[in-house]
C-alpha cells in the first residue's frame, strides 16, 4: 500500500495536467477568432490628406467613435476591413474621403468641427448601401453639419416679358384680330416656370372691336430643348383662368372657366439679360361657351360653341441672368 500511494498521486497530478492544458486549449481556441477578427481598422491616406499630424490622430479617433457607435468593431490590427479616410483642407472648408470593401463617400465641411458628423452620415450611408443625401436615413438630429444648415441653392434667370402677335378663334364662326400679354419667367438650364397675367385677343371687325378672350392669370412650365444654347427652341404646358366673349350672328358667345395652354417657341439671347421670343400658343377651354336668344315667340334658346384659341406672337424680355 505504502509503494502504490507515490503512483496513486502521479496519476492524479498528471490527470490535473491534461485538464488544464485541455482548458488552455480551448481558452486559446476561442479566443483565436477575436484576435483573427479584431473587426474594422480606420487608416489616414497621409500621401492625399493635408491635416495636421495631430489633426489625423484626432481625426482617426473620431471616426473609429462612429463606427463603435454604430455598433461595428473596431481594432488597429487583423483588420477585417479597413476604412482610408483622407482630408483636401481649401482654406477653412475641408473635403473628407473615406473608401472602404463597402464603397468610396465624399463631401464638404465649412470646419474641421463639423468632421464628426459627415464621419457618422459617412459610415451610416456606407453601412446602410445608400447615397448621402438630405432625404436618406444617413442624415439624423445628431449628425446634421453647419455646411447643411445653410442650404444653398442654384440661381435662375428672372426675366419679365411683354408679347405682341395675333390670334384667332373657330367658335361662331371665324374671329380674329391683335393679341398681346405680360408674364414673369424663371428659367433654369433647361427648365423654366412661367407666370403670365392680362393676355387678351381682341376680335376686330370692319367696324372696330366686337369682342375679346382673356386669359387673367397662367402659370405654365417650358422645357428648353438646348439647355446652354444662347438660342433654343422650347416647349410648354400649363394652365390658366379665362373669359372669352365672342361675337355671334345672334348675339355673343360668353363663358370661363379653367383652360389648358400649350406652348411651341424659340428664345434668342438666353445668355444675356435681353431675350427675344417667338411663341405660338393654343389654349383649349375646358368649358363650352354659351349665348341665349329668344324667338318670335318669346320662347328662350341656347346655344352652345366651343372655342379654341391659336395665337401667334413676339416677345421682348428682360431681367436678370445667373452668374
Amino acid at each position: 500500500m505504502k509503494g502504490s500511494t507515490p503512483n496513486v498521486i502521479s496519476r492524479i497530478h498528471w490527470a490535473g495536467l491534461k485538464l488544464s492544458g485541455i482548458a488552455l486549449s480551448c481558452l486559446a481556441f476561442g479566443l483565436t477568432p477575436a484576435v483573427a477578427h479584431a473587426g474594422n481598422c480606420v487608416k489616414i491616406d497621409e500621401e492625399r490628406d493635408s491635416l495636421t499630424p495631430e489633426e489625423r490622430s484626432s481625426a482617426r479617433t473620431l471616426f473609429e467613435d462612429v463606427l463603435s457607435q454604430e455598433h461595428q468593431e473596431v481594432g488597429r490590427d487583423n483588420c477585417t476591413d479597413t476604412w482610408t479616410l483622407y482630408h483636401v483642407r481649401l482654406g477653412e472648408s475641408v473635403n473628407a474621403v473615406v473608401q472602404s470593401s463597402r464603397g468610396t463617400r465624399r463631401d464638404r465641411v465649412n470646419k474641421l468641427e463639423d468632421l464628426p458628423g459627415l464621419y457618422s452620415q459617412m459610415v451610416r450611408s456606407l453601412l446602410a448601401g445608400t447615397q448621402m443625401t438630405s432625404e436618406s436615413n444617413a442624415v439624423n438630429r445628431k449628425n446634421v453639419t453647419e455646411t447643411q444648415n445653410q442650404t444653398q441653392r442654384v440661381r435662375a434667370d428672372a426675366i419679365w416679358y411683354a408679347k405682341l402677335g395675333y390670334g384667332a378663334t373657330t367658335a361662331g364662326g371665324f374671329h380674329s384680330g391683335p393679341q398681346f400679354g405680360f408674364g414673369r419667367r424663371w428659367e433654369l438650364d433647361r427648365i423654366g416656370i412661367d407666370l403670365a397675367f392680362f393676355n387678351f385677343l381682341m376680335y376686330q371687325s370692319s367696324d372696330g372691336f366686337k369682342g375679346l378672350s382673356a386669359g387673367w392669370v397662367e402659370l405654365g412650365a417650358d422645357y428648353f430643348f438646348d439647355a446652354y444654347g444662347n438660342n433654343s427652341p422650347y416647349l410648354g404646358a400649363g394652365l390658366s383662368l379665362g373669359s372669352h366673349s365672342i361675337p355671334g350672328s345672334g348675339g355673343n358667345f360668353d363663358g370661363s372657366g379653367l383652360q389648358v395652354k400649350g406652348t411651341l417657341g424659340y428664345e434668342m439671347f438666353r445668355a444675356s439679360t435681353i431675350r427675344l421670343l417667338v411663341q405660338f400658343d393654343a389654349i383649349l377651354p375646358m368649358y363650352r361657351l354659351a349665348r341665349k336668344s329668344t324667338d318670335l315667340l318669346g320662347a328662350e334658346a341656347t346655344a352652345h360653341t366651343y372655342a379654341p384659341n391659336l395665337m401667334l406672337a413676339l416677345g421682348l424680355g428682360w431681367g436678370s441672368s445667373s452668374d
